[in-house]
């Protein structure tokens, strides 16, 4: 394809995945505000999606391959990385506060505070995942976070960067998701050959642009109506408090509509979309024949169900908010324009009909002169959410890696690779090359002689199924792969391994293991002394004779020994060719995994990684 017009940089597109639609949006980000250079909408052939969870891998894909041609096709140039979002479906938050202390004469700055926020995130998930149910084996994917309050040496403050203090601490509101709902979105993108550039959660995208930080401080309500799910959040205090989720949205509305005229589902949905207009609705059924009916007809039929909705969203704000009515409820998302949703909505909330609003593009401040009628309603606002989430967290983001199975929040610091990730978990540095087996020191007839250990097998390490190294970059979405390190067996013997083998187990053979006779199969320990002697034979020639299991190899790792200095103290490293730094774990008695954040390790002064080679006189330092 051609090069793009538009610096990709500055570029974001974003995927809002639905159950009945996909949307795609292409917009380039200039001083905080959106450009739209394409976008596009196509519905779900089938129902390959339920409830906002897909089912259906492949039909999903087609229709976001459609979308995503589409685009191109408008743009003339490839769309390589998409920002998505995932509906609240099954969705779970943990709140938490989380502290750090600090040297006084420090300046807080972002790096800080967002590492203030990962010990958050991190946190959450270990308090929802010790309150899982034992037998329950779903791992939880964090698809976003809020901070509710910052706190400089226990007192609240709006922004902790540029200030000085010995304590900085933070409220933190995660929220998770099964990893088989993200799992399934990101199976999507792969069958398409996008990658994930972001990941939220709907509620979250809705809110980045419909309640914005400025109107944090009303307490409101946003419900994003879809075909599957009504996603809610509640904002209060400059922060959004909660999210909810009800699983009743507009399909259940168009099911209705679907066995009262026995129409087929994409029928209903067509006349449920046009009863907004008002008048004369037009349809055939299954059987193809022609009728005529009206939208006051329609609206009587799906009276139960509009109810039942508005029931339930209003229940759930409710539950949310402390069993108080927001001052406001701000609606979006194609469901919402169901005709007396929002009327019934404020009623059951006891507000004024002006205080439960329908929400479209024209409220959204960061679209730079919108002219484009298409999506420009409810149904569009969404997906420009999810942009602007993407656009923050560009070149900041949290970023979700899995390790062998398992998903983790990091935060995504500058040139991110294995080892770094592998670091932020806690992940011990001696899983990554192992150890050698000990080795078996004894003496034999008068002279000392070692038997080494099993040699280690380093550690396999795998990025989305390629070989890498601890140097390989990682981005969002990758899978890490980690074959730990297979420890040498230590090494062991026993006196017939060192009788000649054509006097083996002979009866004239004379064998004293620690002053004591010995038989051929009693075992040697380290520091045992053996000797073996036989009558008739001068001791030049037993020597001759008697097997050595120091082999060249073995003697020559022996020599190239070298002398190093760890942390002060002197070590000498022998039993291979060529050494690296994580060798040294072997000799040195510092277990990392009880210590909480990177370790910081130089060699001679200056910064280096784990697989470094490192030399005879070589200084090394270690701090935790």
């Amino acid at each position: 394809m051609p090069k793009p017009v538009y610096d990709q940089n500055n570029i974001v597109f974003a995927l809002d995945i639905g159950t009945r639609t996909v949307i795609g949006l292409v917009v380039a980000v200039k001083n905080g505000t959106f450009k739209i250079l394409a976008q596009s909408m196509v519905e779900h052939q089938s129902r390959a999606m339920l409830d906002g969870q897909i089912h259906d891998i492949p039909r999903v894909a087609e229709a976001v391959h459609r979308v995503k041609h589409e685009l191109e096709k408008k743009l003339k140039f490839e769309l390589k990385r998409v920002a998505i979002a995932a509906a609240g479906r099954s969705l779970k938050t943990r709140q938490c506060r989380v502290e750090q202390e600090l040297a006084e004469d420090v300046e807080i700055d972002s790096l800080m505070v967002h590492s203030l926020e990962l010990m958050g995130v991190q946190q959450a998930q270990r308090l929802l995942e010790s309150e899982l149910y034992q037998g329950e084996k779903e791992k939880f994917f964090c698809v976003g976070h809020s901070v509710l309050a910052y706190y400089l040496n226990d007192f609240s403050i709006t922004n902790l960067i540029g200030h000085r203090g010995q304590k900085i601490a933070a409220d933190i509101l995660a929220t998770f998701l099964p990893a088989s709902v993200v799992n399934s979105l990101y199976a999507v993108l792969g069958r398409v050959n996008l990658e994930p550039l972001s990941l939220t959660l709907e509620p979250i995208a809705a809110c980045e642009v419909v309640i914005p930080e400025e109107l944090r401080l009303l307490n409101l309500a946003l419900v994003d109506v879809g075909a599957g799910t009504s996603d809610i959040a509640i904002t209060k205090d400059g922060a959004v408090q909660a999210y909810g989720m009800v699983p009743t949205a507009g399909d259940e509305i168009t099911e209705l509509i679907v066995q009262a005229l026995m129409v087929d589902f994409m029928t209903a949905e067509q006349i449920k979309r046009n009863l907004a207009q008002g008048g004369k609705i037009k349809y055939k059924d299954i059987l193809g024949i022609e009728y005529t009916t009206t939208s006051e007809e329609i609206l009587a039929i799906i009276d139960p169900a509009v109810e039942k909705l508005a029931e339930e969203i209003s229940h759930n704000i409710l539950e949310l908010n402390g069993q108080v009515a927001p001052k406001s409820v701000m609606c979006v998302g194609g469901g919402a324009q169901v005709p007396t949703l929002v009327n019934r909505i404020a009623r059951k909330l006891g507000l004024a009909e002006q205080r439960v609003v329908l929400r479209n593009r024209s409220h959204v401040k960061i679209l730079d002169g919108l002219k484009k009628k298409e999506l420009a309603g409810p149904e569009g606002v969404t997906v420009v959410g999810i942009a602007a989430v993407a656009s923050k967290r560009i070149g900041q983001n949290f970023i979700n890696i899995t390790v062998n199975g398992q998903v983790f929040c990091l935060f995504n610091t500058a040139n991110m690779n294995v080892i770094k990730a592998l670091g932020f978990l806690e992940f011990d540095p001696g899983d990554l090359l192992g150890h050698n087996g000990k080795d078996l020191r004894f003496t034999l007839n008068g002279k000392p002689h070692i038997v080494y250990g099993e040699m280690r097998q380093p550690a396999v390490i795998k990025v989305n199924g390629e070989i890498a190294n601890l140097q390989t970059t990682v981005k969002d979405g990758d899978v890490i792969e980690v074959t730990r390190a297979v420890n040498g067996k230590d090494a062991t013997a026993k006196v017939a391994d060192f009788l000649p083998a054509q006097v083996s187990g002979a009866a004239q053979v004379v064998c004293i293991l620690n002053g004591q006779p010995a038989g051929p199969d009693q075992p040697i320990a380290d520091g045992d002394v053996l000797e073996i002697t036989w009558p008739g034979e001068p001791e030049s020639v037993i020597s001759e004779k008697i097997v050595n299991q120091v082999t060249r190899e073995s003697k020559a790792a022996q020599d190239n020994a070298i002398n190093i200095n760890v942390n002060g103290q002197a070590i000498i490293m022998k039993g291979k060719q060529e050494y690296i730094l994580v060798d040294i774990f072997n000799y040195i008695d510092i277990d990392v995994t009880k210590y909480s954040g990177m370790v910081q390790i130089t060699r001679n002064g200056e910064p280096c990684e784990y697989t470094d080679i490192i030399q005879d006189g070589d200084h090394i330092e270690i701090s935790i």
